[in-house]
């Protein structure tokens, strides 16, 4: 799980940390967005122009490589189908959102 971290981390979660700039109201527009064929799932294809569109903004190819958008797939992708849908999203952003649990070691 570390290591999915790590990756997902060095891979920006660009679209949880874009998604969640927007106001409430109008949360799903860049999900809409990256969702180039509007069908309510970002595919490889879709997450990889993502990807390669932030590399380039930050001059770091490898943020593009097939094995980052690969592992930021299996990172988000709840339901193993190959694809991220906007409910995946969501909870990985509150997953992310939320404190981590108290250690049992604390009293």
């Amino acid at each position: 799980m570390k290591k999915w971290t790590m990756i997902a981390a060095t891979f920006g979660l660009a679209v949880p940390a874009v998604c969640a700039a927007q106001p409430p109201q109008d949360g799903g527009r860049m999900f809409a967005m990256i969702d180039a064929n509007s069908d309510g799932k970002l595919d490889k294809a879709e997450i990889t122009k993502m990807a390669e569109m932030r590399a380039q903004r930050q001059g770091d190819p490898t943020m593009a490589s097939p094995e980052k958008v690969d592992a930021f797939i299996k990172f988000i992708d709840a339901n193993s189908d190959g694809v991220i849908d906007k409910a995946e999203l969501e909870a990985r952003q509150k997953a992310r959102a939320e404190p981590p649990p108290p250690s049992e070691d604390q009293p």
